[in-house]
């Protein structure tokens, strides 16, 4: 399968919360990716699994870990995306990357979480 295909499917596959399997498709491309573009991959991938902890409801830890690591590297990039709105997701993120404060401080993991788990969406063409 060629690498965008792969990309979209795993966008498809995080908006249909199946966030383990976008994550293994990412992780394909990560292995061949190199420098920024690997980096901001690793980041994708690290927000998918942040969610697996979170639709888990446990390892509350790991969600934040996960969530602020994924930051760490993604939110910084400024190279292709491969179609994705970038800038959109990082404001859609925020008020999760609220709820990992929250989380690391203490909060419920599950309860009081953000109303809606993010979406990704295509840059209009």
């Amino acid at each position: 399968m060629p690498p965008q295909d792969r990309f979209d499917r795993a966008v498809r596959l995080f908006n249909d919360r199946a966030f383990f399997a976008a994550h293994e498709d990412w992780e394909d491309l990560w292995h061949e990716a190199e420098g920024v573009e690997r980096r901001w991959l690793q980041g994708l991938i690290q927000w998918a699994a942040a969610f697996v902890h979170y639709e888990r409801g446990f390892h509350a830890s790991g969600f934040v870990k996960l969530i602020r690591e994924g930051r760490q590297k993604a939110e910084p990039f400024e190279g292709d995306t491969w179609g994705l709105d970038f800038v959109r997701l990082l404001r859609d993120l925020r008020p999760w990357f609220e709820h990992a404060d929250g989380v690391d401080a203490g909060a419920p993991l599950v309860d009081g979480a953000p109303a809606s788990l993010p979406r990704l969406h295509p840059l209009p063409r």
